[in-house]
Parts: structure tokens; C-alpha cells; sequence
């Protein structure tokens, strides 16, 4: 009777292996046949067919590109450079835009500073060249000759026509004045006056060489104090060298 086991046997050592070794058996069994390979459209090495990637250099054989999982240090280097080199670039750019725009601001905010001064200096050079600055000068300086007892500076801002017309309505003349102001001066210790609220008026006597200001006035001495309304008339000609000059005063 044959023995099944014994027969298997037989039958495998009966076939004919040639000259192949045992080694070179076991190898074919795990070899692909080249009916199943295709070249690597990248690398040229031969892979199997259904592959998605090649086993050797990483193509993506579906997308037909070459796919890396990690980049190589000299790759990873040049990456590092150009985007080092862009985001410099970018930044330079933001720096040179703020350069300018801040440029850009400081030359409006002095270009608007200029104008504002040159502005201010022109009304101010119109302001002192005025007739109202003139005439608050003057009055402003008759005062302080009032104030520093100075009876010849005092005569100064006065015309030779100049007349007094005070609380009473009783009209004085310069001599009459300047006597009477002359007495308060050695009379007087200290005389302290101060004039506010300074107006020019126009009306239809005021031109342009004859010309009406009022202010409050307040006197004070050490024997005497008052206060009241002033109104001053002043004029300038040829016969003043055209500075202005007070040819009347009232006071209310």
C-alpha cells in the first residue's frame, strides 16, 4: 500500500530544478517577475505595477511629482534663506512706507507751523503798524508820565489846542490843566492809575487823522481816589510830526 506522504515527496524531488541551487530557489520565490515592474518616471528604477510612490526616491507616480518628507539640510538651508530674504524684503519695505509717511508728516506739520508763524508775524507786523496800536501806545505812555510825575513828558502827548472837560462840564484849557496836574504831583506821594476795558469808537466824527477812544479809569493817591468813564480824542498831522496826539478829554 502507498503511503500518501511518501508519495508528495517523490513527486516534488522528481521535478526538474536544473542547475539552481536550493538558494537560488528560495530567492526566485520572492522575486516580482518583470512582467510586474515599470520604470520610475523619476529615478528610473524599476518598481512594482499599482505602486503609488516610488520605493526608491518617493514620486508620487498618481500626481506625477516628486514627493519629499523631510527635505535635505542643503534644501532646508536654501528654504531658510529665501524666506529670511523675503520677510528682510518685507520688512524693509514697512520700514521705508513708515519712513516716509512719518517724513511726510513732519514736513506738513512744519510746512503748517510756517505758515502759522508767517501768519502771526504778518498780523502782528499789521497790528504795530496800526493806528489803534499807535494810539493805545500813546495813551498807554501818557499815563505813565502821569504816574512818574513827568509834567514836560506828561505835556508831550497833549496838542497846544487841548482842552478838559470834566464831571462838572466845566471845559479847562492845557495851561489850566497842567497847572492843576503840576500841584497834584508835589502834592501827592504816590499816584497809581489804571485804565481797562480800552475801545476804539467810530462815528461820524472820527476820520482817519481824527480819532475817539474810552476806557475805564481808575486814580488813586494817597490823599485822593476816583473813578469814572474817559473819553479821549486824539489827532495826528503834520503839524503832530503824524503822531497821534490828545487834543480833548472827558471824563464822566
Amino acid at each position: 500500500m502507498n503511503n500518501p506522504l511518501t508519495e508528495t515527496k517523490a513527486e516534488i524531488l522528481s521535478e526538474d530544478v536544473g542547475d539552481l541551487t536550493v538558494h537560488s530557489i528560495r530567492e526566485s520565490l520572492h522575486t516580482t517577475p518583470a512582467a510586474n515592474l515599470f520604470e520610475c518616471p523619476n529615478c528610473k528604477a524599476e518598481i512594482e505595477q499599482g505602486s503609488d510612490y516610488c520605493k526608491f526616491c518617493g514620486f508620487n507616480i498618481n500626481e506625477n511629482k516628486l514627493t519629499k518628507t523631510k527635505p535635505s539640510v542643503k534644501e532646508a538651508k536654501e528654504e531658510f534663506e529665501k524666506e529670511f530674504k523675503q520677510r528682510y524684503k518685507n520688512k524693509i519695505g514697512i520700514t521705508r512706507k513708515r519712513f516716509y509717511l512719518t517724513l511726510g508728516s513732519i514736513m506738513f506739520l512744519i510746512a503748517a507751523l510756517s505758515f502759522l508763524f508767517y501768519l502771526s508775524v504778518t498780523r502782528l507786523n499789521e497790528y504795530f503798524s496800526s493806528d489803534e496800536y499807535k494810539i493805545n501806545n500813546t495813551v498807554d505812555n501818557w499815563r505813565d508820565a502821569w504816574e512818574d510825575k513827568d509834567i514836560e513828558k506828561f505835556q508831550s502827548y497833549m496838542t497846544e489846542d487841548y482842552e478838559y472837560f470834566g464831571k462838572d462840564g466845566k471845559k479847562t484849557d492845557l495851561k489850566d490843566r497842567l497847572k492843576r496836574i503840576e500841584g497834584t504831583f508835589k502834592n501827592y506821594k504816590d499816584i497809581k492809575i489804571s485804565f481797562s476795558d480800552f475801545i476804539m469808537l467810530s462815528d461820524s466824527s472820527t476820520t482817519g487823522n481824527d480819532k475817539k477812544v474810552r476806557f475805564n479809569q481808575n486814580y488813586e493817591s494817597d490823599k485822593f481816589q476816583e473813578k469814572g468813564i474817559k473819553t479821549l480824542r486824539l489827532y495826528k498831522g503834520t503839524d503832530t510830526n503824524n503822531e497821534w496826539k490828545i487834543y480833548r478829554e472827558f471824563f464822566d
